[in-house]
């Protein structure tokens, strides 16, 4: 933090100039008097501005940055009672990490170090490129398509374990589903979100797989194959072949046959064209 150095014939004034240097009134600073002004001396203060909750964070970041040599820069304004920081730079994926661990890790120290620095309890929420709405649409698209699933299949589905910021993104998203209602099981970093399937969804999941209706149909409109192929055949299980039968046989004694013309005549006799010599 800035701090300076003022001298004047009275303490008062002293004070007087640093604030008005400083730009901050004396509230927001913290003042040390290093001597008492006398005849033939003047006094001398020094004025700081007084550390906020938003300049320990910033300043956390800024050294974890330089420490990493990451190139990062951190912004952050105060809203309502929280703290929220907004990292860019080329190197911020690095800060994010898989899945936003690091990001969250880093957010949980800031925590801890802002609320034990004296002051009143603040949230500390600190986003990079934003992450935080991407992850969001992530799980809010997940949610729904495993309550579909669930519901379909009727099958509970189990999500691995969550911070508890995503367990309530799920939560949420499926607070007014049709299809599921959502569970917490388990303790500490095994606690994760159970989707469980609402009543009457494995019996339309199965004629939607199966993609049949309930009388006999697929949902084009067309009869299913096998009741076509079923119908096909009589209560006995003989297949009625609507094909015409094909004509008897002729007797071999019918001299129409063709039978009864290689019984008479023999093998037809072929002529030749071409050499005719005989080898023996």
């Amino acid at each position: 933090m800035e701090k300076i150095e003022v001298k004047a014939s009275s303490v008062e004034k002293a004070i007087e100039e640093g604030l008005k240097e400083l730009g901050i009134e004396r509230e927001n600073a913290e003042i040390e008097v290093l001597q008492e002004g006398g005849l033939f001396s003047k006094a001398v203060v020094t004025v700081q501005r007084k550390e906020t909750p938003a300049d320990i964070v910033i300043d956390f970041l800024n050294g974890l940055f330089e420490r990493m040599n990451l190139r990062c820069y951190a912004d952050c304004e105060v809203k309502d009672e929280e703290i929220v920081v907004n990292i860019t730079g080329s190197d911020s994926g690095v800060i994010i990490g898989y899945r936003g661990e690091v990001l969250d890790a880093i957010q949980y120290l800031a925590l801890i170090l802002v609320n034990e620095s004296g002051h009143n309890f603040i949230r500390v929420s600190i986003n990079a490129e934003n992450y935080r709405e991407k992850r969001i649409e992530t799980l809010e698209s997940l949610a729904n398509r495993l309550a579909y699933k669930a519901y379909r299949t009727g099958r509970k589905v189990e999500l691995e374990p969550m911070n508890p910021f995503e367990r309530r993104v799920i939560h949420t998203a499926l607070q007014n589903s049709k299809y599921a209602t959502t569970e917490s099981e388990g303790e500490d970093m095994n606690r994760h979100i159970v989707i469980v399937p609402k009543e009457g969804g494995v019996r339309e999941g199965y004629e939607e797989r199966n993609g049949r209706r309930n009388d006999g149909r697929r949902n084009d409109g067309r009869r299913n194959d096998r009741n076509r192929r079923n119908d096909s055949r009589d209560r006995r299980g003989n297949r009625n072949d609507s094909r015409q039968e094909s004509a008897p046989v002729k007797p071999v004694d019918d001299p129409t046959s063709t039978e009864f013309n290689l019984k008479k005549n023999g093998p037809p006799k072929f002529k030749s064209f071409g050499y005719t010599k005989k080898h023996f």
